[in-house]
């Protein structure tokens, strides 16, 4: 099988951000056994020439001075052994999310065992902003209705106001608002996640930037990070993404895409070991570009 290109946004010691494209999938499964965006990982990295990074070597410990020389030889080397453990590079880099096959843009791995517990603290703790740009279309199958409460609230005054009426109302250019409901796999059929009693909580939170010809060009943060929140939280207001062949109606599914229109635009954390902010950005795919300037020019002027 041909690998696929996967462009590289960034890359150090520490950290590799790519670019993946839409329809490949993530890492090996039964179904997938190869030809995965893990393979064309590993087949890059094994392309690259090795990188001269060298190890930090300390000075010793002041406690250590009055113990005798072959002890201070025996925990310096130890120290020199944690240190390449966990500050040199990994076998294999470790991924840190996933996205869905369908969906393009940026994913990080780790590529030391410090950076891995420094980066996965943050996505515990919910620290790391991930922004993401949909286009949604009126409309949704019967099936992703809400089985349990699902509020939209609106942003009115920097403050979150719980929308009274159609979530319709939430569709017009600048609006913000937020999507709340738990996340759980549909009992009727495992390959879909639906508002459900006993789901997981899941927050994602929306900006329109752009309505134009029954269209909405969103830019949408998932504060938590369940398996198909974002597409299965929009299909329960009635706004499935355009492109998307489980959530989407028939007629959304049909209209000049080939995939759904849903790409990961950045991911901001803090980078290690300097511990400060970052953001890395995907480049919309040219597929989207070309669609948002033939179907939606509102929404392609908006992203300028």
């Amino acid at each position: 099988m041909e690998m696929v290109h996967i462009p590289v946004i960034y890359q150090d010691h520490y950290l590799l951000a790519v670019n993946k494209p839409a329809g490949l999938v993530i890492h090996p499964t039964y179904k997938h056994a190869d030809g995965t965006m893990w393979d064309a990982i590993l087949a890059l990295l094994a392309c690259q020439e090795q990188e001269s990074w060298t190890p930090p070597r300390p000075p010793d410990k002041p406690e250590w001075a009055q113990a005798p020389l072959e002890v201070q030889a025996m925990l310096r080397q130890k120290m020199y052994e944690r240190i390449d453990r966990e500050e040199g590079l990994l076998p294999r880099p470790c991924l840190l999310h996933r996205l869905d096959k369908d969906t393009s843009g940026v994913v990080l791995l780790a590529r030391t065992e410090r950076s891995r517990r420094f980066l996965v603290k943050q996505f515990e703790e919910r620290s790391i902003q991930k922004s993401y740009l949909a286009v949604v279309s009126q409309g949704a199958p019967e099936w992703t209705r809400p089985r349990t409460t699902c509020t939209v609230s609106i942003s009115q005054n920097r403050e979150l106001v719980p929308l009274e009426g159609s979530p319709d109302q939430v569709i017009c250019q600048g609006c913000e608002f937020v999507i709340q409901g738990p996340l759980g796999r549909d009992p009727e059929d495992y390959r879909r996640c639906v508002v459900i009693e006993g789901g997981q909580d899941a927050l994602t939170a929306c900006t329109v930037l752009a309505v134009e010809r029954g269209f909405a060009l969103l830019n949408v943060h998932p504060i938590t990070g369940r398996t198909h929140q974002i597409r299965a939280h929009l299909a329960a207001i009635g706004w499935a993404i355009v492109g998307d062949q489980l959530y989407a109606t028939e007629q959304a599914k049909q209209l000049g895409l080939t995939r759904q229109f849903l790409h990961a635009r950045s991911i901001t954390v803090r980078h290690y070991p300097e511990k400060q902010e970052r953001t890395f950005v995907a480049p919309l795919s040219l597929d989207l570009q070309d669609w948002l300037q033939r179907e939606m020019p509102a929404g392609s002027r908006a992203l300028e």
